[in-house]
């Protein structure tokens, strides 16, 4: 994996946060929200691997349409490569925790969803579940039925007139996250597809409150 780090060398003393950006963007996108974590973070902003078109630019995790819909064998290989990578550096950090934009939730959903009870905290932002309905594979992957027992803490900021991730999906995304996860769920009316200061404001109180 391409990661861009905050710092070069390992700080067991500190905790770890996993920035993972959104569809056509790449490991330097999320960067600047790191000037809002202190001394006891380090942050990784890890590159999604599928280079799009020179004409579009940027990376993806996984190909979608423009309704967010995504072929769900697509989603199979990139979420193992993440999975491999965020647990060969774990043991580095005191705790890990995510954070992901638009597709990058997707990505840190769906790394919950592998190793229930694994991530101190989770932040998503502007983003969407993956449905792995009809993907075998994927529902293999996903442990579903042991994400409630965990009582993960979960930060979810999103804009509800959001022009690119529609109401139904933010309906969906919102229906599997409430009798799952101990949500924080904020709505941020006029930032569209984006991150807010106030947003940004609130999940770090949240980060903090539960680190």
């Amino acid at each position: 994996m391409h990661v861009r780090w905050s710092h070069e060398t390992p700080r067991p003393e500190s905790d770890l946060v996993v920035f993972l950006h959104g569809f056509g963007a790449d490991e330097n996108d999320l960067v600047p929200l790191g000037n809002s974590f202190d001394d006891r973070y380090t942050i990784a902003s890890v590159q999604a691997p599928k280079k799009l078109p020179e004409h579009f630019g940027g990376y993806c995790w996984f190909p979608i349409s423009t309704e967010l819909e995504a072929n769900g064998q697509d989603i199979v290989t990139p979420v193992k490569q993440l999975d491999d990578w965020v647990q060969s550096v774990a043991s580095d950090y005191r705790s890990v925790s995510l954070l992901g934009f638009s597709q990058g939730m997707a990505m840190a959903t769906s790394l919950m969803r592998m190793r229930p009870g694994a991530y101190a905290t989770i932040i998503g932002l502007s983003g969407f579940v993956v449905d792995a309905t009809g993907t075998p594979e994927l529902q293999s992957l996903f442990q579903d039925d042991q994400v409630a027992a965990t009582k993960q803490p979960f930060f979810w900021g999103y804009d509800p007139g959001d022009p690119i991730v529609a109401s139904d999906r933010i309906a969906e995304t919102g229906a599997w996250l409430r009798p799952r996860v101990n949500l924080e769920e904020r709505t941020y009316n006029g930032i569209g597809h984006g991150i807010h200061p106030q947003e940004i404001a609130h999940f770090m109180t949240f980060l903090n409150e539960h680190m």
